[in-house]
């Protein structure tokens, strides 16, 4: 029974030391790590399923005069072998507005385009705006990035 015992606290011990995984392509999912391919060429544990690649995840907008409203499109292909769902596409604020996106299912080897709105009034300085896209890929959760610099004209500062 002692033997036992040693065995199975031996085991619990190496199991701890093996879960202390820390690495920038694993995210924890439940109790679980899963290693997040860059591509879909990279995802060698993902036999089936949908995976969503964009062209550009990031839209250096530049400069913009405070009060225009400027369009950002993000190309995107499922690479994956089901269907790519698109659940959900939200601005991290109001001034960013997710205008079009596929709502039916995008078929394997297809594309589509998100195309997200930014009105910078009110706006002024260096403005970093975030799109969530939540779909049936893993990861589920991708992040766009619009940055960009707001101006405001000279007849529009006021002294403070």
């Amino acid at each position: 029974m002692g033997l036992l015992r040693k065995s199975i606290g031996l085991s619990l011990a190496v199991l701890g030391l093996m879960s202390c995984v820390n690495s920038e392509t694993e995210k924890k999912v439940g109790t679980k790590y899963i290693d997040i391919p860059a591509s879909a060429d990279d995802a060698g544990e993902i036999e089936s399923g949908a995976f969503i690649a964009f062209e550009k995840k990031e839209v250096l907008a530049g400069d913009i005069v405070q009060g225009e409203v400027t369009t950002h499109e993000f190309a995107f292909v499922n690479e994956g072998s089901e269907p790519l769902v698109i659940s959900s596409v939200k601005g991290s604020c109001g001034c960013t507005v997710p205008r079009t996106y596929p709502r039916q299912p995008v078929a394997p080897g297809e594309g589509g385009i998100i195309e997200v709105q930014f009105d910078s009034a009110g706006k002024s300085g260096e403005q970093v705006m975030t799109v969530s896209v939540v779909t049936n890929s893993i990861p589920n959760l991708t992040q766009l990035l619009i940055r960009a610099q707001i101006l405001v004209p000279d007849n529009m500062q006021t002294n403070n």
